[in-house]
């Protein structure tokens, strides 16, 4: 692969950043796709990608670009990378029971139980407020899958729910 010079890769980053602000979404993304050549790496092409997207407020296709990004960390081993993306991906969308349920397994196998009984107690929020009951029990029994240290806290959650 050819090197390209550091002064214009620095100058299309800037360039990338002036069509942004200007609101040129067609010429943003013709500077990311030449851009992108040059990063080598696919999950954070598909990232920034997203990111563009976001901010020309096309938030469906930046959810699908994200996505992608997740697929491709996941599948170079990059948790951490994966989950923080998830994280963006629940503030964009925070009422998909699925997605808590995807970043409550990057955390476990991440160990960070922590975080995963924050993303374990927003989604018992979520599907007790809309009243799924058939993803509930779907929920605790992928808990369960994990760890009875999830499943017995999303059980004293619900359980705390009842008494109040």
């Amino acid at each position: 692969m050819k090197q390209v010079a550091p002064d214009k890769y620095t100058i299309a980053w800037f360039k990338l950043a002036e069509c942004v602000s200007r609101g040129e979404r067609e010429r943003a993304l013709g500077v990311y796709r030449l851009l992108a050549h040059s990063i080598g790496n696919p999950a954070f092409e598909s990232q920034l990608e997203g990111d563009l997207y976001l901010s020309f407020q096309d938030t469906h296709t930046a959810l699908a670009k994200y996505h992608e990004a997740v697929k491709l960390y996941r599948q170079s081993g990059r948790i951490l990378e994966a989950a923080a993306v998830f994280e963006h991906i629940v503030t964009l969308d925070p009422h998909t029971y699925t997605h808590h349920q995807q970043i409550i397994e990057l955390y476990h196998q991440l160990r960070l139980s922590r975080k995963a009984q924050e993303h374990i107690a927003r989604a018992l929020e979520l599907m007790t407020h809309s009243g799924q009951d058939a993803q509930l029990e779907e929920l605790l029994t992928f808990l369960d899958g994990l760890g009875s240290e999830y499943a017995d806290y999303a059980t004293e959650i619900l359980f705390s729910q009842t008494k109040i």
